[in-house]
């Protein structure tokens, strides 16, 4: 609740604080600042016009964070080389401050620490380096210069008239984040989290296109003189879609940064203006890039399309050759290690595989940016891929930003922003493109094991169940390269259809027998021709002793009907070797593991087949990496 303080020391307007802790405050009639010194109070300067924001937040905004209520109770506007940010200050009903950040719609709330130690001088700080609070390890990740920009409301302690001020920004891998203010000495720190816009249940927003901060809502190009209409208000860089010149457009001459270069266009697949949903929010492209990169003395080039929504920020789509993209900004800190011998990151219990690095040059920019971008920007570009996903890191020498990315189909976006006609057929595998066989594999392995396991059980049921059961059986002897060496058997009765296994049992020794063999039926007369070769052989040479074949052989013949069978047997062999002698057995209901194992073969090929394909896909993708296996 507001409560009465007295009035303006400059203009004579009652001054109230939502918060009975607040130092200063900002007069809502006459813009003086007014600072709180025990009972008095007393206006020590007056600030400028605030510059216009695209933030839904305002002075009296209410929300909860952690389960805890808070309400907005004032601003400070930063400025710095690439834009502004706002930093809100929340009074939280236990009577506790905190500090709400609100830089390009993303969102952290964070509260002042006292360091256990002192804080390090701002000269030893630089990207990298890493510090320890309260046992979280944090990483120092861009290191900003900025200057008051302007307040408003009621702050808890005095920020009238400073100069420019350093910020060390620090961040952890699950979304902590650290800031060391270096406006007074000793210096601030404050710790905090990101937040998503929605999570904070934020209520009493300023309603969209209404209030003094969006009167301003354009201008025209002081190149070509074309009008520019600003979607997002607060916008750091304006490439007229008409010339391409680059303007700033918060400079009170709308300062052309970069004239229009003669150049090739680009033309936006999604023409600028276009609105679209994405993952149930509303977005509007509000800017376009081309960049390229150079490998091997080849240019590469893709397009990028900066997305804007009020409340829930900036999210990008990039398209390379039909490939595309749908990327949003990452507050964790991704881990960079090696697996395996290969560079790659680790990011929320993801590992992702270093596919490319390379320096990326804008060559074409159209629209507008929340930051300062230049026909010749560069920054050195690495990607990490974990297919759909893909991990980038863009560093130039002032900061390290990571986005992470999802392999989106064409179709998915022209769906999402109802564009004509189709999109472009992708050519070639992408970085990290989804391939068609993932989840397959395994699947496909994982249906084999169980069917293996079945064949198992199966081959064992029918190894402990089969009958073996023999029908005949019988010695003979035969002398190799005598006139008269065939004959046949006595019958034998065979009651069910079943399989035949017919079994020799010799005396081979270094010696060879070809039995010719005739399976007939008594009745019928129908006779089965086949025939087995038994030899065995064995020596001594200089590796030491050897064996080939076996002394014993078997033919097996499929089911056969039930009846009355005989066998003619004629049995060959070398004129002039030793007389072979041999038992003779026949038996019925004999297992076959040969069956069972032409089946495995035969189930294993489908995941190989698919584990083939899937290799050679990757093998593609990997071709155009620089860290190919």
């Amino acid at each position: 609740m507001a409560r009465p303080a007295g009035s303006c020391p400059n203009c004579s307007a009652p001054i109230e604080f939502r918060w009975s802790s607040a130092v200063q405050t900002t007069c809502p009639h006459c813009r003086s600042v007014v600072v709180r010194r025990d009972v008095d109070l007393e206006a020590v300067g007056q600030v400028a016009d605030l510059p216009l924001t695209p933030s839904p937040i305002q002075i009296g905004t209410r929300g909860r964070f952690e389960g805890r209520a808070f309400t907005v109770t004032g601003r400070i506007v930063y400025e710095y080389e690439h834009g502004t940010w706002n930093e809100w200050h929340l009074w939280f009903m236990d009577g506790s401050s905190g500090w709400l950040s609100d830089a390009q719609a993303e969102y952290a709330v964070s509260r002042q620490v006292q360091p256990a130690s002192p804080l390090p001088a701002p000269e030893s700080l630089e990207p990298g380096r890493r510090l320890r609070w309260k046992n979280v390890d944090f990483t120092v990740t861009t290191l900003t210069r900025a200057r008051y920009r302007g307040v408003e409301g009621e702050l808890p302690f005095e920020y009238w008239d400073k100069s420019e001020v350093l910020f060390a920004d620090l961040r952890t891998a699950d979304g902590q984040f650290a800031t060391i203010d270096y406006s007074q000495s000793p210096p601030l720190l404050f710790l905090g989290v990101f937040v998503a816009f929605d999570d904070l249940e934020l209520t009493e927003l300023r309603p969209e296109g209404t209030g003094p901060t969006v009167d301003a809502t354009g201008f025209n190009c002081r190149n070509c003189g074309a009008a520019i209409e600003l979607k997002a208000i607060g916008t750091a860089t304006v490439a007229c879609t008409s010339c391409g010149a680059i303007q700033d457009p918060a400079d009170p001459a709308v300062l052309i940064l970069q004239a229009a270069a003669e150049r090739q266009r680009h033309t936006p697949k999604i023409p600028l203006g276009t609105i679209g949903t994405l993952h149930g929010d509303r977005y509007e492209v509000i800017g376009f890039q081309h960049r390229t990169i150079v490998v091997e003395d080849e240019k590469y080039g893709w397009d990028e399309y900066l997305l804007y929504n009020r409340e829930q920020g900036f999210r990008y789509l990039s398209e390379y050759a039909g490939h595309w993209n749908d990327i949003r900004p990452v507050h964790g800190l991704p881990t960079e290690t090696r697996v395996r011998g290969h560079f790659a990151a680790r990011y929320l219990g993801t590992t992702f595989k270093l596919f490319q690095t390379a320096n990326a040059t804008t060559e074409y920019v159209i629209g507008q940016f929340p930051w300062r971008v230049r026909v010749g920007d560069t920054a050195t570009v690495s990607d990490f891929v974990a297919p759909p996903l893909m991990l980038s890191a863009e560093r130039t020498p002032e900061e390290t930003t990571w986005s992470l990315g999802e392999y989106t189909p064409g179709s998915t976006i022209w769906k999402a922003f109802d564009l004509e006609g189709r999109p472009p057929r992708p050519s070639g595998i992408f970085a990290n493109q989804p391939s068609p066989y993932a989840g397959r594999v395994g699947s496909y392995w994982g249906l084999f094991v169980l069917l293996l396991l079945a064949v198992g059980l199966a081959g064992m049921w029918r190894l402990l169940s089969a009958d073996r059961e023999p029908l005949y059986s019988a010695r003979y002897s035969f002398i190799p390269g005598a006139a008269e060496s065939s004959y046949v058997t006595p019958e034998f009765e065979l009651r069910e259809p079943s399989n035949l296994e017919i079994e020799f049992a010799t005396n081979l020794s270094n010696n060879w027998t070809y039995f010719n063999l005739a399976l007939i039926e008594t009745e019928s007369g129908r006779a089965l021709d086949l025939g087995r070769e038994v030899s065995y052989y064995f020596g001594v040479d200089s590796d030491g002793r050897w064996t080939e074949g076996s002394p014993r052989g078997a033919v097996m013949l499929p089911t056969q009907p039930a009846g009355r069978y005989y066998l003619r047997v004629e049995p060959e062999g070398s004129p002039g070797t030793p007389a072979v002698t041999y038992t003779l057995t026949v038996r019925r209901d004999v297992p076959l593991p040969l069956y069972y194992a032409i089946a495995i073969v035969l189930l294993a090929i489908p995941p190989v087949l698919v584990s083939l394909r899937a290799a050679a896909f990757e093998g593609r993708r990997w071709q155009e990496s620089d860290y190919g296996d």
